[in-house]
């Protein structure tokens, strides 16, 4: 019989996102964002609300959280290197593998680009499945609501509590109230 060996494999680590790990610098929107060096980066397949509008001082504060001072992984796309304004054109995702583009499409103040897009189509498509609320850049409307409340105010000397407000019903002063 012959001595066989029985090649045992190494332990694995957690799987590190492929691609260039670079330190973010500055935030400059919701969607882009500039790195050390100088280079300025654009996230493949979102597209965040405009600076001037709530929803893109909304993205702006959320990738600020996100990335200000973070090392990033930088993914290229095959074929696809810089935009017309000289800006890298990349999928970005944190170094232990949270993806940046997919975290951002989650909230209202980010949705898909659908412009002339460099993002794959598989990508696309996992994006628009993210995409639950699309893209609203609208400052939300906190004005009172025109509902209006019927409460049956107790005049009982019971620390004026109206009817039901312990139990969340209308109780018509029963002992169980």
């Amino acid at each position: 019989m012959a001595n066989d060996a029985v090649s045992v494999a190494a332990p694995t680590s957690v799987a590190q996102p492929a691609g260039t790990t670079v330190r973010v610098t500055r935030v400059i929107d919701g969607d882009s964002f500039e790195i050390a060096g100088g280079d300025e980066v654009r996230v493949l397949g979102i597209d965040s609300c405009e600076m001037e509008t709530y929803g893109g001082r909304q993205a702006k504060e959320s990738a600020e959280l996100y990335l200000e001072g973070q090392s990033v992984v930088l993914e290229q796309e095959a074929g696809v290197d810089r935009d017309r304004y000289g800006r890298m054109l990349r999928y970005v995702s944190t170094t232990y593998g949270s993806d940046f583009g997919e975290t951002m499409i989650s909230s209202d103040h980010t949705g898909l680009y659908e412009g002339d897009n460099d993002a794959s189509a598989q990508r696309l498509a996992d994006l628009r499945e993210r995409d639950y609320t699309g893209r609203d850049c609208s400052e939300p409307d906190y004005s009172p609501s025109t509902t209006e409340y019927d409460v049956d105010i107790d005049d009982d000397d019971d620390v004026n509590l109206p009817d039901g407000a312990l139990t969340g019903g209308y109780c018509a002063r029963k002992w169980w109230c």
